[in-house]
């Protein structure tokens, strides 16, 4: 019988610098994905949640359809690229801050631009040592 202790394992509580989101909808209809001013207005809603202030923004929308609109934040950016002709969609989330909730952003994203499903991935960057 072995009475050596095992070893002991510190848990450290890692700080990350930035939260990387990226939400992808998928069977949204071609409209919605077409539509210009409507990305941009769900890129400001989510802004709102997200609780920071909008600095500036862009966008193009591209010809015969498609559109990329960027937000400039407090927090960083926020971006959406659609495909209307897949009826798909990205919304990149980019923050410094932890203290929204994540599932109201997808709820958000998924109601706005009629997705039939939605799903995410989330990265944690910048690792301070």
């Amino acid at each position: 019988m072995n009475n050596q202790s095992s070893p002991i394992v510190e848990q450290v509580a890692q700080q990350y610098l930035i939260r990387h989101v990226v939400v992808e909808a998928n069977q949204c209809p071609f409209e919605a994905l077409n539509d210009y001013t409507l990305i941009q207005q769900v890129l400001d809603e989510i802004a709102d949640i997200v609780n920071t202030e909008i600095m500036a923004r862009t966008g193009y929308h591209f010809q015969p359809y498609g559109v990329t609109a960027i937000l400039v934040v407090g927090a960083s950016h926020i971006s959406a690229h659609t495909w209307p002709e897949f009826g798909y969609a990205t919304v990149d989330l980019v923050v410094c801050r932890e203290d929204f909730s994540l599932a109201a952003v997808i709820n958000h994203v998924k109601k706005r631009l009629g997705a039939g499903s939605v799903n995410y991935l989330e990265f944690r960057r910048g690792l301070v040592e």
